[in-house]
């Protein structure tokens, strides 16, 4: 998962016993304690995608690899992105979740997708929550699997990106526990970290 920093310590047990040590390539990292942070709801719906494929009662090998590419920033760069995709590939990661979107087209970045793609890699990226048909980065390049969000109906939700790029559609919602108290998650964001988290349980 790369993304804001993981707040394992706030998630339930069942949940946080599913996540490795996190990484930081930014050489910074702030844990917010009393706010649920992205990476952290990220990494929920990994997990509620992984029990779809996941029998009850029934133990995954699937773990979780938290790459923190903003450290403590509220927007990162494509440069950190690369150094995400590069210290997961890395670590061994053969499925990475990139719950973001942006319009900037980055070769470093590209390559090192299509190196990861031609070891067996799958890549998955959110394809923006503005409700247009322009290509967003990572999402557009073909060694990526682009994700948009479908309302309750099952059709595209209002504020979601419906470019041609798009290759899936997945629930926009997501419900995560966090300190006790139940948050609901919104976006395309959301509906990336539920097909990779499927993803992730069928190739286990």
């Amino acid at each position: 998962v790369l993304d804001t920093v993981v707040q394992g310590q706030s998630l339930p047990e069942s949940m946080s016993a599913f996540l490795l040590p996190g990484l930081s390539v930014t050489g910074l990292s702030h844990t917010p304690v009393d706010q649920l942070s992205h990476g952290t709801s990220m990494a929920a719906t990994v997990l509620h995608g992984l029990a779809s494929t996941t029998p009850e009662g029934t133990e995954s090998t699937v773990r979780i690899l938290p790459v923190d590419i903003y450290g403590g920033r509220e927007e990162t760069s494509t440069f950190d992105v690369a150094l995400g995709v590069y210290a997961a590939i890395n670590a061994g990661a053969t499925v990475i979740n990139m719950s973001l979107a942006g319009d900037g087209d980055s070769g470093l970045l590209r390559q090192l997708i299509q190196q990861g793609q031609r070891q067996g890699i799958l890549f998955f990226a959110a394809a923006g929550n503005e409700p247009v048909s322009t290509p967003t980065f990572p999402a557009a390049y073909p060694e990526v699997v682009a994700v948009t969000a479908t309302d309750r109906r099952g059709n595209i939700a209002p504020y979601a990106n419906r470019g041609a790029f798009v290759d899936v559609a997945a629930p926009g919602r997501s419900l995560v526990q966090f300190n006790g108290e139940s948050f609901v998650v919104t976006g395309t964001s959301a509906s990336t970290a539920y097909v990779s988290g499927t993803a992730a349980g069928l190739r286990a």
